[in-house]
């Protein structure tokens, strides 16, 4: 019988160890702890695709645009396709999505 002492420790290292395995497996499926994708998950997504491929937004793959481009689209939008973010997001945010968008091959 295993006694109460064993017990507790036991179950903590249980749940460490399954912590660890499910943030390596986060990784290997292209989770990220990357704060740009984040915003880009949760402000971006839902136009352009979770996987930046498009959906009612183009595709954000292998942008030809500069940095300032990007970040004065998110910014201002674009009438009538795209919503400005300047309200919603802040100079910093729009930034992190940039750095992001620009790592998107």
């Amino acid at each position: 019988m295993i006694t109460r002492a064993l017990f507790i420790p036991a179950l903590g290292f249980l749940v460490l160890t399954s912590c660890a395995q499910t943030n390596a497996s986060s990784n290997r499926i292209g989770l990220s702890t990357d704060p740009g994708r984040a915003l880009f998950l949760k402000n971006c997504a839902h136009c352009h695709g979770a996987d930046a491929h498009g959906n009612e937004g183009p595709d954000l793959h292998n942008l030809e645009w500069t940095k300032e481009q990007i970040t004065t689209r998110i910014r201002n939008g674009k009438k009538g396709q795209m919503a400005a973010f300047a309200g919603k997001l802040s100079p910093e945010q729009i930034k992190s999505i940039v750095s992001y968008l620009r790592t998107l091959k």
